[in-house]
């Protein structure tokens, strides 16, 4: 049994339009024994509102600026609200910079995409491991996602929850530490259980808090499986 808490992300704005687009930032191992040695946050993962053919669409962005040397992701994993079939999502490449390497992209059930600690997700973005194509410091890689019937950024911030580690909307395995190890990383910032409700505040009511804040407490959906 598993249940969705709220997490805490930095609003990023567009032009004239507010609460479009989220950054997660990925800055707590929470398994491993060794840090990324680069600039925290390490990596992000921006998701971004955007409209194709009239309909919503979510434009997520990768990024591994933070990381040095020879530390590299593997793997990516994301939710999807309940409500959303994964299978029924589309994925296409935007843009890249830094970055020669081609992802798989698996979209289940949570039952099917286990990150480390037990984390399930719906959606895995696994990266290459030859050297040449690996997803390193400065990798940057942007794609669409899209299903009829719309996609948009609040579909996609769900938290699940780990029994040993908490909850986390996020994460990403980070290998080629230091030490030669690997660690998972999430975005590391949740509120106290209580906070938030059952339902996503609508973007007017949002990007208020936003403009006098800066922060922006999403209260994000319960999830319910056995």
């Amino acid at each position: 049994m598993r249940k969705i808490s709220s997490a805490v992300f930095t609003a990023i704005f567009a032009s004239s339009v507010v609460a479009d687009s989220v950054t997660i930032e990925y800055s707590l191992v929470y398994s491993g024994t060794q840090s990324p040695i680069g600039v925290n946050p390490w990596l992000t993962a921006t998701l971004a509102d955007m409209s194709v053919g009239g309909e919503d669409a979510v434009l997520l962005t990768l990024d591994a600026s933070g990381l040095s040397n020879q530390e590299f992701a593997s793997s990516f994993f994301f939710n999807f609200r309940e409500s959303i079939d994964p299978g029924t999502v589309q994925i296409s490449e935007v843009s890249r910079q830094n970055f020669t390497g081609q992802p798989t992209f698996s979209l289940a059930s949570q039952n099917s995409q286990i990150a480390g600690g037990g984390y399930l997700f719906d959606l895995k973005v696994a990266l290459p491991f030859p050297v040449n194509a690996r997803f390193g410091s400065g990798s940057v890689y942007s794609v669409r996602l899209e299903r009829a019937g719309g996609l948009n950024i609040y579909d996609l911030l769900v938290e699940t929850v780990s029994q040993g580690y908490g909850g986390a909307v996020s994460v990403v395995h980070v290998q080629s530490l230091s030490d030669g190890s690997s660690a998972w990383i999430s975005p590391g910032s949740s509120v106290p259980p209580g906070i938030g409700g059952a339902e996503v505040p609508e973007p007017s009511t949002w990007a208020a808090g936003v403009a006098m804040a800066g922060l922006v407490v999403f209260p994000l959906w319960r999830r319910r499986r056995s």
